[in-house]
């Protein structure tokens, strides 16, 4: 008896200076870490299954979770209560949108077609952990349309006359957005094969230095889990400061080796800067090469900063006179600039977030080629069109209450001057339950490149369930 009393004693003791200790050691920081700016992967005041995309990229994200080459594997107490286990999560999303477009021409009996449709859907993940870091995952997304597509159509007579038509159809879409596998050789050299989304470059809306993803982020839901492409990808750990990422692109490829492309880019980290250099090659296609950074600043800016630079254009133009071409010999350059800084108000730490971000495209139209042709995706993609372009995100959090957040987004193309604005407002009553309002404007004279639809105003109401 007396024996257990003592040892019992004495792990009262210990637990009791471990807690002590652990209350007295003060909280450290990083020196050079800033504020974020809001992100397209963490946005304020999404619900957690907003991030739930983030686990499939623990092989490569910080090299603090990854052993130095060469360093021998060792058995240790997570290495035996490891196991293997599947996890289910993801959102998902009931959304309808309203699109009020421009009147054609004035005068009784002209028509002027007003949009409303509604949307069911939701990303389903499903991550499948084994032993020594090897894993699956899978985003499972699927859309659904209930009673097709509504459309609105306003007379413009006085008082104005309104029919609403509904087709009788519905759309159900399902899309594997992502589905790959990790596994490493000697926790130093890791690999992801399969359909993957990859997040290179530091710029927020533009990434100049990606040549690879075939979507890119939506202005109206910057959060929204993106469509990957098929390939192998690479991490090569050669210190906690340089890491060397390669992707072999084998989407869409056939039959035929030539249509397999390759990027490559290291990573560096010196001080409290990050940069890189990166490369992307195709048979056929211009070699582009491209660079990125991200430091902090004064008055706790921080700078975000990416170029491509390339002799000739991947993408080919289109010549109202000759049609389309293949744009060569000539230096081609595409730029992004980022600030970003996070404020604290009334007592609240990074209360309002600000990222400011200018992009240059010096092979973008200089002429207004919508007003002649309309809108080609194949030669005009969005956001890359023009030559200038400016976007401002503000994010301000615990507005009004603490659970709400308001966000206010514009875009604008400076080179023909038209643009997008756009208001939200979130509220979380609950956890992981958000409802959200999102009121936008679309600026600028008909048929350019944000009014080539003739849409004027839109509205999105929207409710998201994570788990």
């Amino acid at each position: 008896m007396t024996k257990r009393l003592f040892v019992c004693a004495l792990a009262v003791c210990l637990g009791g200076f471990g807690l002590f200790a652990q209350d007295a050691a003060p909280a450290t920081a990083p020196a050079a870490q800033q504020p974020e700016a809001p992100s397209a992967d963490q946005p304020a005041a999404q619900p957690a299954a907003s991030q739930a995309g983030s686990s499939e990229d623990e092989f490569f994200g910080s090299a603090d979770v990854e052993a130095k080459q060469g360093t021998a594997e060792k058995q240790n107490a997570a290495d035996a209560v490891e196991k293997e286990h599947v996890g289910l999560s993801g959102q998902l999303q009931a959304m309808s949108t309203y699109n009020v477009s421009r009147k054609i021409a004035q005068g009784t009996g002209t028509l002027s077609d007003n949009t409303l449709s509604n949307i069911i859907g939701g990303d389903f993940l499903v991550d499948i952990r084994l032993q020594k870091g090897f894993k699956a995952f899978l985003d499972l997304n699927l859309g659904f349309i209930p009673g097709g597509t509504p459309t609105v159509h306003t007379f413009a007579t006085i008082p104005p006359t309104t029919a609403l038509v509904v087709t009788e159809n519905q759309d159900t879409a399902l899309l594997i957005k992502e589905v790959f596998v990790d596994f490493n050789i000697a926790n130093t050299a890791y690999f992801r094969a399969g359909k993957q989304v990859l997040k290179w470059g530091t710029g927020y809306f533009w990434n100049p230095t990606d040549l690879i993803n075939i979507e890119h982020r939506s202005f109206t839901n910057t959060s929204a889990l993106l469509q990957g492409v098929f390939g192998l990808r690479s991490d090569v750990v050669f210190s906690s400061n340089w890491h060397l990422y390669t992707f072999l692109n084998l989407n869409g490829v056939q039959s035929d080796a030539t249509d397999v492309a390759f990027a490559a880019r290291s990573e560096f980290l010196v001080g409290s800067t990050e940069f890189a250099v990166s490369s992307w090659l195709k048979y056929g296609k211009p070699v582009v090469f491209g660079a990125d950074l991200s430091t902090p600043l004064f008055w706790s800016l921080n700078l975000t900063s990416e170029a491509s630079f390339s002799w000739g254009d991947i993408q080919d133009k289109y010549d109202p006179a000759s049609g389309p071409y293949a744009v060569r010999d000539q230096l081609v350059t595409k730029i992004d600039v980022g600030l970003s800084r996070s404020f604290d108000a009334f007592d609240i730490q990074n209360r309002v977030s600000v990222n400011l971000e200018f992009f240059y495209n010096n092979v973008g139209y200089s002429q207004n080629m919508l007003q002649v042709h309309g809108f080609l995706p194949t030669y005009f993609q969005s956001g890359y069109y023009g030559q200038y372009y400016g976007a401002a995100f503000i994010t301000i959090s615990s507005f009004g209450l603490s659970n709400m957040t308001l966000t206010l987004s514009g875009l604008a193309n400076l080179s023909d001057q038209s643009g997008t604005a756009l208001a939200g407002l979130s509220y979380a009553p609950v956890n992981n339950f958000t409802l959200s309002l999102q009121a936008g404007s679309y600026l600028g004279a008909a048929s350019r490149e944000y009014t080539v639809s003739n849409n004027q105003f839109f509205g999105i109401l929207g409710a998201t369930v994570a788990f």
